[in-house]
């Protein structure tokens, strides 16, 4: 230890004067002890304040990662949801092709070929984007030939047509549309496919109507989920049959002669 005045290394001791320059150094001492009791408080206090350190670190760090949780679940939920539909675009898809651009397809597309006898063969665009689980559900039974001998047994001109009841009891679907709480902008304009139900709303399963005509008030309360882009003039023929009326409602939409749906398959646009 040096002395405070002359900087020259003191004796063992502590001796009370410098014998250098003769300063007491009593006072020096004294403040040396004391510096030395503030050093020992402060290193007693920090192990204390340490934890608490760390827990306002830990929750600080939690407090982040659940705002970034939230926002790439909120970030999910958005790209979840189906697209807004440009109808200015699908009015000038639908029946903007022919029959002959498309060719069958082993695999799934997005796009099914229905052959009706004696009328002609319907290309339908399914939207997956727009319905998923109604497009789904449709491919589902493409796959398996369901629809294949079914028939449209409800044909309302300036309405729509109406078929794919089959034998087999099958388990209803999530119905798509607004009045259901499920975004679905796909209107019901001429061409446009939608799913039949009952009054019920998810009872869907795999009857399915093709629009003859515009008819907005199916808007938000049936689920669309594709539309045709080639054949549309095979609806047309359908809808000139004659027809009776229903015993049960007194509709007049019933077939006098049979519209069979020989085939669905699915169907890519040719190269």
């Amino acid at each position: 230890m040096n002395c405070p005045k002359c900087q020259k290394k003191l004796p063992k001791g502590n001796p009370k004067i410098c014998p250098n320059c003769k300063k007491d150094l009593s006072n020096y001492y004294r403040l040396l002890e004391k510096q030395g009791s503030t050093e020992l408080q402060q290193n007693a206090k920090a192990p204390k304040n340490l934890p608490r350190i760390l827990l306002i670190a830990a929750l600080a760090c939690c407090v982040i990662a659940g705002v970034v949780i939230l926002l790439l679940t909120l970030d999910g939920k958005k790209e979840e949801n189906p697209v807004a539909v440009d109808m200015e675009a699908v009015k000038a898809e639908i029946n903007s092709l022919q029959v002959s651009d498309f060719e069958t397809s082993e695999a799934e597309t997005d796009y099914v070929l229905l052959t009706v006898k004696d009328f002609g063969q319907i290309v339908v665009r399914l939207r997956p984007d727009v319905a998923p689980i109604s497009a789904q559900n449709f491919k589902e039974l493409v796959a398996r030939h369901y629809y294949d001998g079914t028939t449209f047994h409800r044909i309302m001109p300036g309405f729509m047509i109406q078929g794919g009841a089959g034998a087999e009891e099958l388990t209803p679907i999530k119905g798509e549309f607004s009045s259901n709480g499920v975004e679905n902008n796909l209107l019901h304009i001429r061409g446009v496919l939608s799913m039949a139900r009952t009054t019920a709303k998810d009872s869907a399963t795999s009857q399915f109507f093709l629009m003859h005509a515009d008819n907005d008030t199916l808007d938000g309360n049936y689920a669309a989920f594709g539309y045709i882009v080639a054949g549309l003039e095979t609806v047309d023929k359908v809808c000139q049959i004659e027809l009776g009326y229903n015993a049960y409602n007194g509709e007049k939409s019933v077939p006098q002669e049979e519209v069979l749906i020989e085939s669905a398959v699915f169907a890519t646009p040719k190269k």
